[in-house]
């Protein structure tokens, strides 16, 4: 049985048309992007602390908002039903994602996920954003066994910003809840998990690899990941398996995305 905060939480969701339309009418500025651009027009922005978007994912997957977001069969699959988003993955290193279709520059991000199939150590699942296509984009993920990373992924090149790293805020398990968060501002990233920050492992050389073994960074621990690959971009929610060894399930609750404060 959902919280009296979750019943709380849904409520907002379905007063989101309001808020939306009261957003566009005094804080949204949707500017019109290079036609170009094969996935995404506009770029959603406004005040310091304002509601830019918000997904609950009531109802159907053909039910009003939830349209909005990719779903797809498959052995990479992405539906809505129930009141949450699901990925399945019958695959191995699969990695599917859906996003609304409108763009952001500076983001905070919360979601609400969590595993319910698949080994503990075999999935990771979580944010997605400053896409451009599915070979740029940026990906914050946490894994059912305790992890947590940060991804890029530049003219189909994947490279760890931030590799694996433990930590004790994660709930792990499966059929567990975790609260992921993902603020960016310019080309600088906080993450947070379950209300906590955490730290990325960056490397010295700006060209190295993110290394971090047996509880040490082999290069400097940062509050911020700084990286300007992308400047703007579409934001959603992904999931991945890693080696198969059973199929991976993963649902979202919910998705907020927010103009950062100041």
């Amino acid at each position: 049985m959902k919280s009296n905060e979750d019943t709380a939480l849904r409520r907002l969701f379905r007063r989101r048309i309001v808020v939306l339309f009261a957003l566009i009418g005094g804080l949204i500025t949707l500017v019109a992007l290079d036609r170009a651009a094969a996935d995404w027009r506009t770029v959603v922005t406004g005040e310091a602390g304002a509601l830019l978007y918000a997904a609950s994912f009531d109802g159907a997957g053909a039910d009003g908002f939830n349209r909005d977001w990719d779903q797809y069969e498959g052995r990479l699959a992405a539906s809505i039903a129930d009141g949450m988003l699901r990925f399945d993955i019958d695959e191995s290193n699969g990695a599917p994602f859906s996003l609304p279709p409108s763009a952001f520059t500076d983001f905070d991000v919360r979601i609400r996920a969590q595993a319910v199939a698949g080994d503990l150590a075999n999935n990771g699942y979580g944010v997605i954003f400053r896409l451009q296509d599915a070979d740029n984009h940026y990906r914050f993920l946490i894994s059912s066994d305790g992890y947590y990373r940060v991804v890029r992924t530049l003219n189909g090149e994947q490279k760890e910003l931030s590799a694996w790293i433990p930590s004790p805020v994660i709930q792990q398990g499966m059929n567990l809840p975790n609260d992921l968060r993902v603020v960016g501002r310019g080309g600088q990233f906080q993450f947070f998990i379950n209300a906590q920050r955490v730290q990325v492992c960056t490397p010295d050389d700006p060209n190295g690899v993110s290394t971090y073994s047996g509880g040490t960074c082999y290069g400097t621990m940062q509050d911020e990941l700084a990286d300007a690959s992308f400047g703007v971009g579409r934001v959603g929610v992904t999931a991945e398996s890693l080696d198969l060894g059973s199929a991976v399930g993963v649902t979202f609750d919910h998705v907020l995305i927010f103009s950062p404060d100041a």
